[in-house]
């Protein structure tokens, strides 16, 4: 299958939509604890389309069907931290390759597309989050250099009105 790596335009907003409404699903099942706001994520991704500072990329067929994307972001550290020397990291937002076009080398493509972003702009430290019943992302990443480094915790904390 050939495919293309590219950075995403406008026109490819209703393909990415949903994409990224499939991407979410399966987060579900992976125990994601956040809804999707489905009004706010045009907008959203418009914005990541036009930012300098976030890369959306899509992979595409030759017919024009988007099979992936990647979402990758620049993150200024706080001022009293440094990573590795540098005031600013790397953050890999989100992955997703649809189910019919995986196993074939798509994640790995897009990885290396977001890397490459990453480098291009002066970034040397990539860093993730994935979810603890997301076994085959943590194989994924495991198998690509990713090293555990924290854990996200969260608590839903109880109302504590005082009538």
């Amino acid at each position: 299958m050939e495919l293309t790596i590219r950075e995403a335009r406008q026109e490819d907003l209703p393909q990415l939509l949903a994409l990224y409404r499939s991407y979410h699903q399966g987060l579900l099942t992976c125990g994601m604890n956040y809804d999707l706001n489905d009004e706010a994520l045009p907008r959203v991704l418009e914005t990541r389309i036009r930012s300098r500072l976030i890369l959306t990329a899509v992979a595409e067929d030759t017919g024009g069907t988007l099979l992936g994307f990647v979402f990758c972001s620049i993150l200024r550290l706080s001022p009293e931290y440094l990573c590795q020397g540098a005031a600013s990291v790397g953050f890999l937002n989100d992955l997703y390759v649809s189910p019919a076009a995986r196993r074939q080398g798509l994640a790995r493509r897009l990885t290396a597309f977001a890397e490459t972003w990453l480098q291009e702009n002066g970034i040397n430290v990539m860093q993730l989050q994935i979810l603890p019943g997301n076994a085959a992302a943590q194989a994924y990443w495991s198998g690509h250099g990713m090293t555990p480094v924290a854990t996200i915790c969260s608590k839903t904390l109880q109302s504590n009105d005082k009538k």
